[in-house]
């Protein structure tokens, strides 16, 4: 018996020692600029690199619903009712300009994890950024690097120890929007303030109200008809890609050949016919991928 209490007693002790170890580990992490080496996701390699001339359409993840006040990869908190969001190359943290491409909706983003760890998707939103620009599982987006707001981020760093979600607002550059424009998309008590503004000319909005409008820069933009297809390969000359199309028919013959003009250079594409929807894109993609193309990728183009 007295063995048994023993043994129970260093088992209680292990599990308490253990806890604060990653407690007091968890206290100590500290948000930093990351830009780590390379890392691979299944048989996929992502190289980070700062580019501020970033600029990608496709399609958009959502962090699950259980996630929640978790540390991300450079050292905040991730909370799932604060705007955020997860991107396998840019550096952490890093200002992007979302954009639902069906609906129009768009905001400033801060990206501070890495993910989506499904190859297919470029970008992965926090519960609270998808909410407001309408995204439920996964949407059509554009992703946009805001230069300037990224690099004040990288600056600020050297300064402030303790910049995350919760603070964000603190922050003077993203209280600036880029453009003038009137904030479209506001929660119900929002939209009671306004209506009771016009009642009583007398109210002032208060000053975390407007806050909020700029720091994410809500806009809404004319939605422009896309297509979904798949982008297979790039050739130089008509033959090669005329012969490649014949062979690959025997993986998917619904394939187009288009030549575009680059700086007084031909280039021949080999595409996928207009997809459905989002699940049939990626259904393709996997197929094309598992034989052995796997710079094959999902592409956005207008009607």
């Amino acid at each position: 018996m007295s063995k048994n209490i023993f043994i129970f007693f260093i088992f209680i002790l292990f599990f308490f020692s253990k806890t604060s170890l990653l407690f007091s580990k968890q206290q100590n992490l500290k948000v930093q600029y990351i830009l780590e080496k390379p890392y691979k996701i299944g048989k996929n390699w992502y190289y980070p690199k700062e580019n501020y001339n970033y600029s990608e359409t496709g399609i958009a993840s959502v962090y699950p619903e259980i996630i929640d006040s978790q540390y991300t990869k450079n050292g905040e908190k991730y909370y799932k009712n604060k705007v955020s969001a997860a991107h396998k190359t840019l550096p952490l943290p890093s200002i992007v300009r979302v954009t639902n491409l069906q609906n129009g909706y768009s905001i400033n983003v801060r990206v501070n994890d890495r993910g989506p760890r499904n190859n297919f998707r470029i970008i992965q939103l926090s519960k609270k950024a998808a909410k407001i620009l309408k995204i439920k599982n996964y949407g059509l987006v554009s992703v946009e690097i805001l230069p300037v707001l990224s690099m004040a981020e990288y600056k600020k760093l050297k300064k402030i120890s303790n910049i995350s979600n919760e603070n964000l607002e603190k922050i003077d550059d993203l209280k600036k929007p880029l453009v003038k424009s009137e904030n479209l998309i506001l929660d119900k008590k929002n939209k009671k303030k306004k209506e009771k503004k016009k009642i009583k000319k007398t109210k002032k909005i208060l000053p975390q109200t407007r806050e909020k409008k700029d720091k994410l820069n809500f806009k809404k933009y004319t939605v422009v008809p896309v297509y979904l297809r798949i982008k297979i390969a790039t050739f130089n000359n008509f033959e090669d890609a005329f012969d490649f199309k014949n062979k690959f028919k025997k993986i998917y013959d619904k394939i187009l050949l288009s030549l575009a003009i680059v700086d007084n250079h031909k280039f021949y594409s080999l595409k996928t016919v207009a997809l459905k929807d989002i699940k049939e894109a990626e259904k393709i993609l996997s197929i094309i991928q598992k034989k052995g193309y796997k710079n094959a990728k999902i592409i956005i183009e207008k009607k």
